[in-house]
């Protein structure tokens, strides 16, 4: 490049150079508007060891260049600047098509950052290592998401449909849309491990698809997922009814929108999860498709502090969430509108160490095809309610919560299937879920127990044994309707 067009293209304090590139440009040219590059290979070339601190390419036109090491563009080694990519303008988006190439889109190395803006594309990556990432890799690099797409990726037997984030690596989105990513394994959308972090504070995670675990995010060994703002919707984990792979059924689909693994830890803070949804029609363990919204594996952590788990679906356990670990909601959290197709429709609590506890917030009009509609406890868990409000969920047995070996400990809140509903702006959605399957309120099986210390219940108890029932309050007046069932279930 000549130092008249270098000058050109630099701002004056050189904190920034600008190439364009383009589908009908020419490496040999200076990367000008007049004259734009053809690749963003030969454009990171020019930008190596300048004086600057960020280098943006603008793009117009589809992108398929001759692969590189890692990638179809490797993004790695010293003397990079922050390598920010534009489209040229909604009319003519810049797109990245690794397609017929057999390579991921873009790998990030090496304390490299890159920044996807406004009207790019990042699309047709196929990976064929068990790493993943077909859109975007990160391996100890910086990923900054503030709009653009990155869609129609596929790992195959990979880690991360859309993007993997590795190795100490960090990805913030504040924007965009990752969309119509495939993983047969795990992370349809994204997949985290190894110290990756990914800090979501706008965006879309919509439409990815898992065979295993995880269709939206997959939150993997001492990686930590927050979620700010934004939506994790409509994504899958599973298969259809009749879909193969490699000539046999996909066994498995446990996280829809987000699965957190053991060593992982998600936190939900203002995000929204809706619609998605885990199915499993031919199932290889009890566990295939459940959490529909969120499922939380045994040494995994999730923090729910405020935002919404609306609308999801599983095919058998957790329609909301399915955890076999702790967690605890406050008075921003809404678990609304979710439905299981056996037991938990907003919550299924599972394993020793299996707690949900209910600060404030709200559980109501979830679904179970059979048992406990808000929550269905097993395995020696604990439901404890503090505050909050449940109310007009409904199964076929115990519309609001199921006992099957555990423990339910209320001191506060309301639990009532015939309460109004709160006069508080909710979400901005309708529920519409079944009610001729009310059933009992509580019902209690062969070696649960519900302990009343506070607060407000109204309903029908059904248990098989009277000392799986105490009432501990001092005021047992504020207890209205309180029907108590001793028969047999």
């Amino acid at each position: 490049m000549s130092n008249t067009n270098q000058n050109a293209n630099e701002t004056v304090n050189k904190k920034e150079i600008t190439l364009y590139i383009s589908e009908d440009g020419d490496d040999s040219n200076e990367g000008t508007f007049e004259k734009p590059l053809w690749s963003v290979a030969v454009a990171l070339d020019q930008v190596r060891w300048k004086s600057c601190e960020t280098a943006l390419f603008i793009i117009s036109g589809s992108i398929t260049e001759p692969a590189a090491l890692n990638a179809m563009i490797d993004i790695t080694g010293k003397g990079l600047p922050v390598i920010s990519l534009q489209g040229g303008n909604p009319g003519c988006p810049g797109i990245l098509n690794a397609q017929g190439l057999e390579k991921r889109v873009i790998f990030v190395a090496d304390h490299n950052t890159l920044c996807i803006g406004e009207h790019i594309i990042i699309q047709g990556g196929v990976t064929q290592d068990c790493h993943g990432g077909a859109g975007i890799t990160l391996e100890d690099a910086t990923l900054i998401m503030r709009g653009g797409e990155i869609s129609n990726n596929d790992c195959g037997f990979g880690l991360g449909g859309g993007v993997h984030v590795g190795n100490k690596s960090e990805f913030i989105m504040e924007g965009g849309l990752i969309t119509r990513n495939k993983s047969d394994m795990h992370g349809g959308g994204v997949f985290m491990d190894e110290g990756g972090i990914f800090t979501m504070r706008d965006g879309l995670i919509s439409g990815n698809t898992a065979y295993v675990a995880g269709g939206g995010v997959f939150v993997g060994v001492d990686s930590k997922f927050t979620h700010l703002g934004g939506f994790i919707k409509k994504n899958k984990a599973g298969g259809e009814e009749n879909e193969m792979f490699d000539g046999l059924p996909i066994p498995y689909g446990e996280g829809g929108g987000v699965f957190v693994n053991e060593g992982g830890s998600f936190t939900l803070r203002n995000g929204r999860i809706v619609e998605n949804c885990a199915e499993a029609f031919h199932r290889q363990d009890a566990y295939s498709g459940s959490g529909g919204g969120v499922f939380i594996d045994a040494g995994g952590a999730f923090s729910f502090e405020a935002g919404s788990i609306i609308q999801n679906d599983a095919m058998y356990w957790g329609g909301g969430v399915y955890t076999a670990e702790s967690f605890t909601c406050t008075h921003k959290c809404l678990i609304g509108g979710n439905k299981a197709g056996i037991g938990g429709g907003g919550v299924h609590i599972k394993g020793r160490e299996g707690t949900f506890t209910m600060k404030g917030g709200f559980l109501i009009n979830n679904f179970a095809g059979l048992i406990g509609g808000a929550v269905d406890i097993t395995e020696h868990c604990s439901f404890i309610m503090e505050g909050g409000v449940v109310l007009r969920n409904r199964a076929a047995k115990a519309g609001n919560i199921f006992i099957t070996n555990g423990a339910v400990v209320m001191s506060g809140g309301v639990m009532d299937n015939e309460v109004s509903q709160p006069e508080e702006n909710l979400e901005d959605v309708e529920f519409s879920m079944p009610s001729e399957t009310a059933g009992t309120d509580v019902a209690i099986d062969e070696k649960g127990k519900l302990i009343l210390k506070g607060g407000s219940f109204c309903g029908v108890i059904s248990m098989k044994h009277k000392d799986q029932f105490e009432d501990l309050r001092e005021k047992k007046g504020i207890t209205e309707q309180l029907a108590v069932n001793t028969s047999p279930q």
